[in-house]
Order: C-alpha cells, then sequence, then structure tokens
C-alpha cells in the first residue's frame, strides 16, 4: 500500500510540473508574441534598440547566435550590440564614451523570433518549447558570429 502511494504522490509532483512548465511558457510566448516577432533575432534587437534609443543612433550587432555552448537549443539565442548615441529614448546618457551595448534573449518560435527578457528564464522556456513542439527549427552556428578581431570589452 506505501508503494503504490509513493507512486501515486510521484506521479502527481511529475504531472504538476509538468503542467506548471507548459502554462509558464505559453504565457510568456504569448507575452512575447504580443510585444513583436521578428524574421531574425537581429531584427528583433534592432526593434528594441529603435525604441530605447535616440534617432541619431548607430548599431553594429556584435554577436547573433545560440545561447548553449553546445548548440542543444538552437531556438535560444543571445543577441549583442553595439549602440552609440545622444542618449536613450528616456533622455538618460549612455555609459562609456556615448555607448551601450546591450544583449538580449530571443527565442525562435513556429511564427518567429520573439524577445524575452532574460527575468522570465528564457533557458527554461526554450526547454519546454522544445518538449511541448513550441520551438521553431532554430539554428546552431551564429548568423554574426563573434569576430576575432572584436575587443574583449564592448564600447572602445
Amino acid at each position: 500500500m506505501k508503494v503504490i502511494r509513493r507512486l501515486l504522490i510521484a506521479l502527481g509532483v511529475i504531472l504538476a510540473v509538468i503542467a506548471f512548465g507548459w502554462v509558464y511558457t505559453t504565457a510568456q510566448l504569448n507575452l512575447a508574441r504580443s510585444k513583436g516577432v521578428y524574421a531574425t533575432a537581429e531584427q528583433g534587437m534592432l526593434a528594441n534598440v529603435e525604441k530605447h534609443y535616440s534617432a541619431d543612433r548607430t548599431v553594429k550587432i556584435l554577436y547573433a547566435g545560440t545561447n548553449s555552448f553546445d548548440g542543444s537549443q538552437p531556438h535560444v539565442w543571445y543577441v549583442i550590440a553595439e549602440v552609440r548615441a545622444t542618449s536613450r529614448a528616456d533622455d538618460s546618457e549612455l555609459g562609456h564614451n556615448g555607448c551601450d551595448a546591450p544583449g538580449s534573449f530571443y527565442l525562435q518560435t513556429r511564427e518567429g523570433w520573439v524577445y524575452v527578457p532574460e527575468g522570465a528564464f528564457p533557458g527554461f522556456i526554450g526547454f519546454w518549447m522544445k518538449i511541448f513542439g513550441m520551438a521553431g527549427e532554430g539554428q546552431s552556428t551564429p548568423s554574426t558570429d563573434w569576430a576575432p578581431d572584436q575587443p574583449a570589452q564592448f564600447c572602445r
């Protein structure tokens, strides 16, 4: 009797974890889609930069590629840009040399790439996207690879 009870408890916990993963992933992806779906992760970064920096900005994408070292989640990308402008959209000053280097996560859904903030746990969402068939096909090689001549520190 104790064995059956423990098995039922374990099964209940497993089902609860799966249900939570589905609900959380679905909710976060719906929120992300409502803020924009992009053809590429780079286009997503450019759209975010457009919203947060003054019109006189110049943008250079420094890296756009998978966030996983082994390419196991080709639908979870991290994009780093270098932005030079006179100010941010809220009129606050940029960092060193009038430059910022924002980095953001983008996840590929079947509809396209969406921005997911780091605090929403994009790796966790990406895991469940793959489990539930919500992920796009992804790409394990970067579209903008870190150049060998690129300085290790941003905004130089």
